[in-house]
């Protein structure tokens, strides 16, 4: 009995100390991320092509924003010692978006390749309309 509370012990900690590290990795990430985004900004006002900075500063901002949803997730499995899926599906919609915003700005400047970006916009849109029907099933079985 008492080698079983000595292993469940130890596994806790090893949790504890891998959730810390995930942390810590995904706060320099956005700290990171965010210093990217202001240099970025500052390159803009000195006259950079206004278009590819603007796609660079929305992608990163919702990059960030996928980087806080993953904080949140990590928060509740601390919390409730549960993996909950529905941010996971949230992050996917977000990645989602983002990509299909880039490829719809993409398409206006490089016409070459508009019919493989309306392919990758098919499957993005399958994808998150997965995604969104995900959560609504989550949802409809968490109030039964």
């Amino acid at each position: 009995m008492k080698t079983y509370l000595k292993t469940d012990n130890i596994l806790l900690l090893g949790e504890k100390v891998i959730y810390l590290l995930i942390i810590l990795f995904l706060f320099t990430g956005a700290i990171l991320l965010i210093y990217d985004e202001i240099k970025t900004i500052l390159h803009f006002s000195n006259g950079e092509s206004g278009i590819k900075v603007i796609i660079e500063i929305i992608s990163k901002t919702l990059l960030l924003l996928m980087i806080i949803e993953i904080l949140a997730t990590v928060r509740i499995s601390i919390k409730e010692h549960t993996v909950c899926a529905e941010p996971f599906f949230i992050v996917g919609i977000i990645a989602s978006i983002r990509r299909i915003l880039i490829i719809s700005v993409e398409t206006a400047y490089m016409h070459e390749y508009f019919y493989y970006y309306m392919i990758e916009i098919g499957v993005l849109v399958g994808l998150s309309l997965a995604f969104v029907i995900s959560i609504v099933m989550l949802k409809k079985s968490k109030i039964k």
